[in-house]
């Protein structure tokens, strides 16, 4: 797991010095400002451009690195998880086998925000895990101008516009116990001013994080 604590931080500093950014969802905080790439009309021939129109986001305030964590574990045996989560963040479940963790008081809408999937029992390699994710997000309706700013073997950072906010994300898999088998997803979505915030935090939950611990 250290290993891959040193590749994700080294793909975040990466991404930080590219200025891309992180996805979020629909109850993270969102950047007021954007400064990068914008639609180019098509000269010959010509084709309609689609134009983004930026909201600004809530006066939230940006995460911060070196967060308390504490230790959980979530999952049932033999999928379960042992990993580190904020203290205080307010915890949901939308649906078997995926938890969110939000910051308080949990309820300003897009803001920045911890999502853990578990996906031992799908059996598939991080390498064809992480391809369908990366596609998922490129091809979904609600996403546009999507950019992986960089990617390691296991995981990536992205930015995109979702429902007009300028979304930052940093997702990872983390493969089973001498396995190349995905067990678990880790992701942070939140606002380019949340991004040395998530960087330090997301290395440090998935350099802890420990498969059927």
């Amino acid at each position: 797991m250290r290993v891959w604590a040193v590749g994700l931080v080294a793909v975040l500093v990466a991404g930080a010095a590219t200025g891309g950014y992180l996805i979020r969802t629909s109850n993270e905080p969102e950047v007021a400002t954007y400064d990068g790439p914008s639609p180019i009309a098509a000269v010959s021939p010509s084709y309609p451009v689609e134009e983004l129109e930026l909201v600004e986001d809530p006066d939230f305030p940006a995460l911060q690195p070196g967060v308390e964590l504490h230790k959980i574990r979530v999952g049932d045996k033999p999928f379960d998880l042992q990993l580190q989560v904020p203290v205080d963040w307010a915890r949901t479940i939308p649906s078997a086998g995926e938890w969110r963790w939000y910051p308080p008081p949990g309820d300003v809408l897009n803001t920045y925000f911890l999502r853990v999937r578990l996906v031992g029992n799908q059996y598939q390699p991080i390498a064809t895990m992480l391809e369908a994710r990366i596609n998922a997000l490129d091809g979904a309706e609600s996403v546009k101008d999507f950019v992986v700013e960089s990617r390691i073997a296991n995981g990536f950072v992205a930015n995109y516009v979702s429902e007009g906010h300028r979304r930052v994300a940093m997702e990872m898999y983390v493969a089973g116990p001498d396995s190349d088998v995905a067990f678990a997803w880790i992701a942070l979505v939140g606002r380019e001013v949340d991004r040395a915030g998530m960087t330090d935090l997301l290395g440090r939950i998935g350099g802890a994080a420990q498969p059927g611990a």
